[in-house]
């Protein structure tokens, strides 16, 4: 029976049968089309860990807060129409 790539439907030798036996993913991949697969998921994972990391960016942390708290003062200064804010 021939197994065909899941992605470009190229006839499976041998080997990449046997290796999507050893180490199955839910579909059948040649070899090309696996690295492929296997590139995508690398760079997803490198992607949210530098997100991750965006936190110890500290002047880059710094600005966002000063943008959070000057839309803060705009949104007061819209809420009382140029008066104040009594917090109690």
């Amino acid at each position: 029976m021939d197994y065909l790539c899941s992605e470009c439907s190229t006839q499976l030798s041998k080997w990449e049968i046997e290796l999507n036996e050893l180490y199955p993913v839910g579909k059948l991949y040649c070899e090309f089309c696996q690295n492929k697969h296997e590139r995508k998921i690398i760079k997803k994972i490198a992607e949210d860990f530098a997100n991750e990391l965006d936190f110890y960016d500290y002047p880059k942390t710094i600005q966002k807060y000063k943008d959070e708290e000057s839309n803060l003062e705009d949104f007061e200064e819209d809420l009382t129409r140029g008066g104040t804010i009594k917090w109690s």
